[in-house]
């Protein structure tokens, strides 16, 4: 039933599958910016940030940058060019803002618990071969 070649089929797959979810994990999670968003925005030019607002309400916003009294960029999931897309947050009723930051410890998590769960899916295959080994031996 189990083959040596369908073993090594499976261990390309999951190694395939390491390395695919390796690549697509990036697992991040929102910092607020300091000291005030006004400044964060100017100094860091985030991609994208989460702003929320003195009413706790949030809206994201990609590309953005301080106009005036005013925190501008385009509402996020909106294509490109779309300037009647744009939104702005005036700076008075920004509470804070946040960027996404990669984490560092829940990638080492995501990665080694992948690479536990492609070890044992490889271990019980490789004992279900040799066992079949064995018994065709008989």
């Amino acid at each position: 039933m189990f083959s040596s070649l369908h073993v090594s089929r499976s261990a390309r797959s999951a190694v395939s599958a390491l390395l695919t979810a390796l690549y697509l994990a990036s697992c991040h999670s929102w910092q607020v910016g300091t000291p005030t968003p006004a400044q964060f925005v100017e100094r860091e030019h985030p991609a994208q940030v989460r702003v929320t607002r003195t009413d706790s309400s949030t809206v994201t916003l990609q590309s953005p940058t301080v106009r005036g009294d005013s925190l501008v960029g385009l509402l996020a999931g909106t294509p490109g060019g779309d300037s009647a897309r744009q939104a702005g947050v005036p700076l008075g009723d920004v509470a804070s803002v946040a960027s996404r930051q990669g984490s560092t410890g829940k990638t080492i998590l995501l990665t080694t618990g992948i690479v536990v769960g492609v070890l044992a899916v490889l271990t019980i295959l490789s004992a279900l071969a040799i066992g079949e080994a064995l018994s065709a031996g008989n």
